[in-house]
């Protein structure tokens, strides 16, 4: 079948977790650097503006408060920024907040994350050993509790832990600090060293600052749904220049497809906007050879750039892809059609509950227990028989409910999709997985490449490889993928499947980090294309 794509939409952009980790990084960056801050007693009010940069571009702020209240201390960091894709910008907004002791036990946190038109809030109480987490948006809440490392401190509890860590070159430490969005189920250990002084121009004076690195590695095996993590492994480092009282001034993090600079100023340049960096033309990847529409197998060999740092993810074997690694930096991809007509004739078949129950299952994101997510599944399936007529049938209802195809939205749910009817392939993925985890379809997300139609494309190349978003579903004990952004129930084999998304509990960015590697840094070659 051949896919329509509808010209007011592109679907596909760098993925999500790009954006939350862009917000993550000034805030972890700004609670180790301010741990140190002297005296160790706290602030009636610490106030403090940054300027966040990407490729250059001032595309927003970070302010942040330290106070004393009572017998807690309070501290809040606001990230703001914008970013361009094509003619669209997306704004995404990060609130969080802090509770501890005057000892610096956490008490509790708030994370209010604007990445779609309704906010989603997600709170936690550390209660003991535990810390219970509650999201909340449209008025419900879901609620889990994770074990929680008694040595993971705050922005205050870091300050008392730290104190005794001056300057002096070849100081090295380890601080635990949390991030649910990354890992709910523990801690990250970020590892810092401090290094010797440097000249570091600031607002355009020279100033002599102490360079402190700082390396923040993923070590999990696998998230809280059991699926391994591509991305085992990966380092986010970033330098900090600090003055005597360790308070960060200028930041920096090398994300491969772009750099992150942050610098502190005063609230009024803080506040002042340049042209949103345009993040998805940037992280195209071109093909010398288009793969089209009528393939049915196709081999490419996928390699990173001369100087990426990362090692190339391992990506997941599907029904549609296996993956053959070469070495550290190459690997052979074969991606082939699926029977379709095999799919049309399978019933319900026999499902391991054990393994499927958990893509059955509402979660926060795949909010399939929502009112209007159940009607709008039993809509679209009225009449529908078999897994495959159903799942077709789904496929086709969202590509035409969402009719505002824009790229504006940073993050939304299900459930929010199905009230506004908005968004590109994210939005498009997560509410097809919603409305078939409420026909009883277990159904889970794929973030990948997707190559680009034709009539998208705007350079010399003579294709391109899209960031991109999908949906799998369950039929007869078969992932099947399809995808509603491009229009296809049978997915055409120019999908690269680089990360398994769950639509579970787990945070996020856990499962779509993988994709960071990637951007800006990978290579494909098309080997072989037979119709």
């Amino acid at each position: 079948m051949t896919p329509h794509v509808d010209h007011k939409m592109n679907p596909m952009r760098p993925s999500r977790s790009s954006y939350r980790l862009l917000a993550f990084i000034p805030a972890l960056a700004l609670c180790a650097a301010t741990a140190h801050a002297k005296p160790p007693t706290p602030p009636d009010l610490q106030e403090d503006w940054f300027v966040v940069k990407l490729q250059g571009e001032p595309c927003g702020y970070m302010h942040s408060i330290v106070r004393r209240a009572g017998n807690e201390v309070h501290s809040e960091v606001s990230i703001k920024f914008e970013i361009r894709r094509g003619e669209a910008v997306a704004k995404i907004t990060v609130d969080q907040s802090f509770r501890e002791t005057l000892a610096g036990k956490p008490i509790a946190f708030e994370f209010v994350t604007a990445m779609g038109t309704v906010p989603e809030v997600l709170k936690g109480t550390i209660d003991g050993d535990r810390v219970k987490l509650v999201t909340e948006q449209f008025g419900a809440e879901h609620e889990e509790s994770y074990p929680f490392d008694p040595e993971i401190r705050f922005i205050w509890g870091q300050t008392l832990a730290q104190k005794e860590y001056g300057l002096k070159p070849g100081t090295t430490f380890t601080l635990k600090t949390y991030e649910p969005s990354l890992k709910k189920d523990g801690p990250l250990e970020v590892a810092f060293t401090v290094h010797e002084k440097e000249t570091i121009k600031v607002l355009g004076q020279n100033r002599k600052l102490t360079r402190l690195s700082a390396s923040l590695e993923l070590r999990q095996d696998s998230g809280p749904s059991g699926l391994p993590l591509p991305a085992e492994g990966m380092k986010i480092d970033s330098d900090s220049w600090v003055d005597e009282e360790m308070n960060p001034i200028v930041t920096t993090v090398n994300l491969g497809f772009a750099q992150l600079k942050m610098y502190k100023t005063t609230k009024a340049d803080a506040m002042k906007r340049g042209a949103p960096p345009e993040m998805f033309l940037s992280t195209m990847v071109p093909i010398d050879k288009r793969i089209g529409t009528g393939a049915n197998r196709v081999k490419l060999r996928l390699r990173l750039k001369k100087g990426a740092k990362d090692r190339l993810p391992t990506l997941p074997n599907t029904s549609m892809q296996q993956f053959q690694r070469i070495s550290d930096r190459e690997a052979i991809l074969t991606i082939r059609r699926l029977d379709w007509d095999g799919i049309r004739q399978a019933g319900d078949g026999k499902r391991d509950t054990a393994d499927l129950g958990k893509y059955l299952q509402a979660s926060s994101v795949c909010d399939s227990a929502d009112s209007q997510i159940k009607r709008l599944s039993r809509r679209a399936i009225r009449g529908q028989k078999t897994p495959a007529e159903k799942a077709d049938a789904l496929r086709k209802f969202v590509t035409d409910y969402i009719t505002d195809k824009n790229m504006d939205v940073g993050f939304a749910t299900a459930s929010e999709v199905a009230r506004n009817r908005s968004g590109d392939c994210t939005e498009h993925g997560v509410l097809l997985a919603a409305l078939a985890r409420a026909a009883g379809l277990p159904a889970r997300g794929v973030g990948g490449l997707v190559e680009v139609p034709s009539d998208q494309m705007s350079s010399g190349d003579a294709s391109a490889f899209g960031f991109h978003m999908w949906t799998q579903v369950n039929i007869a004990g078969q992932w099947v993928d399809i995808d509603a952004a491009m229009r296809q129930t049978d997915c055409h084999p120019n999908h690269i499947a680089v990360s398994i998304v769950p639509f579970g509990n787990e945070g996020m960015m856990n499962t779509l980090i993988s994709l960071i590697p990637l951007l800006g840094q990978l290579e494909i070659e098309v080997l072989d294309v037979q119709s």
